[in-house]
């Protein structure tokens, strides 16, 4: 359970209460919803920027929407030349910083935290983009990890 606390809410709230980021609590990803990845994530990431005097609020906003790409991503089994996952790591930030420019005004910082969380595909430029990209790469291992759990538990004991 993630405790929020006033600072980070005050940053956040214009961003997780605006209608078209609600839409993200529909999406599956990982092993829950955008949403609850990317405001995982926010969390997590604000708290080692904070920690260590970095730009907090941009961390906060810039992880918040590295994922706001707003579809669900399907991935193929097909024998492509690039695998739909890479083109997704690739594309799926230029998407989200498009959907983010369209509702919110972001500096610098925020837009090459959302467009570079996807190192090697994008290169952070400052220390709040690495914190973000690293932080989402560590939970998302923990999330397919639950979503395999509940796969092979689920094999073992049919309904």
């Amino acid at each position: 359970m993630i405790y929020f606390d006033y600072r980070f809410m005050e940053v956040a709230r214009p961003i997780i209460e605006h209608e078209q980021y609600q839409q993200m609590r529909k999406i599956k990803h990982h092993d829950e919803s955008v949403y609850d990845h990317s405001v995982k994530v926010a969390f997590y990431a604000y708290q080692i920027a904070y920690k260590h005097g970095l730009d907090w609020k941009a961390t906060i906003r810039g992880a918040l929407l590295h994922d706001f790409f707003l579809y669900k991503f399907k991935k193929s089994l097909s024998l492509r030349i690039v695998p739909d996952s890479i083109k997704h790591a690739i594309v799926h930030p230029i998407i989200a910083f498009n959907n983010a420019s369209k509702y919110f005004n972001l500096n610098e910082k925020e837009e090459n935290i959302i467009k570079s969380h996807m190192f090697p595909f994008g290169f952070p430029k400052s220390k709040e983009a690495w914190i973000v990209s690293y932080v989402d790469k560590y939970i998302a291992t923990f999330e397919y990890a639950s979503n395999l759990k509940k796969m092979v538990h689920r094999r073992r004991h049919p309904v």
